[in-house]
C-alpha cells in the first residue's frame, strides 16, 4: 500500500533512540500513522524539520498491508509556517486544534477533505496574525460539527420549541428554552442571541465579528467543554492557551 498526500502532523511519539511514530491528518485518508525512521536524528532530506512545525506537508507512506503500520518515506514542506512557533498565543491555539483533531474519532465519510481544510486554513490564519481566540473558538465549533458533534441551536433539545431559548446544554449539544431550563438554571450556561447565532453558523470561516470578547470566550469554553466530554482526559492545551491569550 502507498499513500501520497498533503498532510499536517498532529502528534509525534518517540520510538527507540532515533525514530518517531507520527500521526498525520490528510484530506482523503483522514488520520493515518506511520513510522518516521531516524527522524529524531534528522532523517532523510530534512524530515525532522518538516515534522516539527505547523507546516503543510507532502508525504509518502508505504506499508505492506492496509492495516499495517507504514513507513514515512518522505515529508516535504509544501507551505511553511515559520512565524507561528514564535507567536506564543497563536502557537498555543494551533497546538490546541491539532490536539482536538487527534482526540476526535474520524467519521466514516472523512474523505471529502473538509476536516483537513478546516485545520489547514485555521493554521494559515494564525500564521497571518488573526486573533487566536477567534480562530480557536470558530475552528473548534466547526470541527465538532464535522466530527458529528455539532450544536443544535435552532430549537430546544428538550421540547423542540423555537422560542425563548435561554440556556445551553453541553451534554445534550444544543439550546434549551426557558421553560425546560428553569429547573436547572443554576447549572446550565445562559446565552444571548449572538451566541445562538454563532452556534448555528455553518459557514467557514465562521462569522464571529458580532461577538464581544466575553462572548467569544464563552463560545470557546462551550467548545472546550464539549471536547472534554468526548475524551478520557481534559484537553491539555486549554489552560496554557487561556493564560497566553489573556482570557
Amino acid at each position: 500500500m502507498r499513500i501520497s498526500a498533503r498532510a499536517l502532523a498532529l502528534r509525534r511519539v518517540p520510538f527507540r533512540d532515533d525514530s518517531w511514530i507520527v500521526t498525520l491528518v490528510t484530506p482523503k485518508h483522514g488520520v493515518v500513522s506511520a513510522m518516521a525512521r531516524g527522524a529524531r536524528l534528522g532523517g532523510r532530506d530534512g524530515i525532522r524539520g518538516a515534522l516539527t512545525g505547523f507546516h503543510t506537508l507532502l508525504i509518502e507512506i508505504r506499508a505492506r498491508a492496509p492495516d499495517a503500520l507504514g513507513t514515512l518515506m518522505r515529508a516535504e514542506i509544501l507551505e511553511s509556517r515559520n512565524h507561528l512557533p514564535f507567536l506564543p498565543d497563536a502557537s498555543a491555539a494551533g497546538q490546541l486544534l491539532l490536539e482536538a483533531v487527534h482526540r476526535l474519532e474520524m467519521p466514516y465519510d472523512a474523505g471529502d477533505g473538509a476536516i483537513f481544510e478546516c485545520l489547514d486554513s485555521a493554521l494559515q490564519a494564525l500564521e497571518r496574525g488573526a486573533d487566536p481566540l477567534a480562530v480557536a473558538a470558530g475552528s473548534i465549533s466547526r470541527l465538532l460539527g464535522l466530527f458529528g458533534h455539532g450544536w443544535r441551536a435552532g430549537d430546544c433539545v428538550g421540547c423542540g420549541s423555537r422560542s425563548r431559548l435561554r440556556f445551553i446544554s453541553v451534554k445534550r449539544g444544543g439550546a434549551v428554552c426557558e421553560a425546560c431550563g428553569a429547573p436547572y438554571a443554576d447549572r446550565l450556561p445562559k446565552a444571548g442571541e449572538a451566541i445562538f447565532a454563532a452556534m448555528a453558523d455553518r459557514s467557514w470561516p465562521p462569522r464571529l465579528s458580532g461577538l464581544s470578547r466575553e462572548e467569544m470566550f464563552f463560545f470557546y469554553r462551550l467548545g472546550m467543554e464539549a471536547l472534554n466530554r468526548i475524551g478520557p482526559r481534559p484537553m491539555s492545551g486549554d489552560l496554557s492557551f487561556q493564560q497566553l491569550a489573556r482570557v
